[in-house]
């Protein structure tokens, strides 16, 4: 990246095929990176997705109701997101993280910083309609907020 040839700089990074046994799918990372490990069906990424030791944010992106209640009820990750990449995108949601990527006494935010003791799931749907899904364009607008 010009102007950071020594470093302090990391861009958009995606892995692929990303296999049990790699530290960059096993560990916990932060920043502009995503991870992509193929499985055959539901069931086999469900399950290495709750083997890891951390579970701060599971999603899926599925139009099938079922396999969105299944993922909801059966994921280990603290924040869900249906359809929805991030799925804590705005402040006033609650952090939730589990396992792991659990830290301090307390979560973050939200009434979980009181309710410690529980397990909550925060979830975020969105769901498309049939004139959305011919769009050829990928807006950066996710409607949580009303805009006027």
């Amino acid at each position: 990246m010009p102007g950071f040839e020594n470093g302090h700089f990391v861009g958009p990074t995606i892995f692929d095929h990303v296999k049990p046994g790699m530290s960059v799918g096993d560990c916990e990372i932060f920043g502009p990176v995503t991870c992509i490990k193929r499985v055959k069906d539901f069931e086999e990424g469900l399950a290495i997705m709750n083997g890891s030791r951390f579970a701060n944010g599971s999603c899926i992106f599925t139009q099938n109701g079922y396999f969105a209640r299944e993922f909801v009820h059966r994921t280990h990750g603290g924040m869900v997101g249906v359809n929805v990449g991030i799925p804590v995108p705005v402040s006033y949601f609650p952090f939730a993280g589990h396992k792991d990527s659990f830290f301090g006494d307390l979560h973050v935010m939200g009434r979980d910083g009181v309710a410690f003791y529980t397990e909550s799931k925060c979830v975020t749907s969105r769901w498309f309609s049939e004139e959305d899904k011919k769009e050829t364009k990928i807006s950066t607008w996710e409607g949580t907020i009303t805009r006027k």
